[in-house]
């Protein structure tokens, strides 16, 4: 790995989760969501972290619409049953 991008000549041990600098022990910020080089990039992944989060809760969550058109074809599917059923009794 590279040198610490703070101390010239130090080893790094992790680089930075959000910027992905070069980080020796002394520097590294560790954070909930890992590895940060600063408080303002720790800030940024925890923004962009939480964003994530939303939009992913959003595209799992089923819509109005899609729930609707789900009950239409169950609706369908029951009543062409039905109809099946009914021929042969």
């Amino acid at each position: 790995m590279a040198d610490c991008f703070y101390h010239t000549g130090r080893p790094a041990v992790a680089r930075c989760k959000q910027c992905g600098r070069p980080l020796c022990g002394e520097c590294r910020i560790v954070g909930a969501g890992g590895i940060f080089c600063s408080q303002k990039c720790l800030d940024s992944f925890s923004v962009f972290a939480q964003r994530a989060e939303e939009i992913e809760a959003k595209r799992t969550k089923p819509s109005g619409v899609k729930a609707f058109v789900k009950l239409i074809i169950f609706l369908a599917v029951l009543f062409i049953l039905y109809l099946v059923i009914k021929k042969f009794l």
